[in-house]
């Protein structure tokens, strides 16, 4: 079992959704890179690379908004405080 495939320990189904698709986009992201450091590329195949790499920076700024940061300090709310209970 990849660490993919493992469930996220959030309660909010749409947060749990939209912390899944920021970790497809980072590993899109990271492959990306991978990619710009083979030798030999041509103007073209990197050109096809920063495309991809621009859209996948325009979809995680829009996909980081307000809301996304609200649901994550939302959740955080929820959780216990593990100093309580040291008590």
């Amino acid at each position: 079992m990849q660490i993919s495939d493992r469930p996220i320990a959030i309660t909010n189904p749409t947060l749990r959704g939209l912390i899944k698709e920021l970790g497809n986009e980072c590993r899109n992201v990271t492959a990306l890179i991978n990619q710009l450091q083979l030798p030999h590329l041509t103007a073209t195949q990197q050109a096809e690379i920063l495309a991809e790499l621009l859209s996948a920076t325009i979809h995680l700024h829009v996909h980081c908004d307000d809301e996304f940061q609200e649901l994550i300090a939302n959740e955080m709310e929820t959780l216990p405080d593990d100093d309580e209970t040291d008590e």
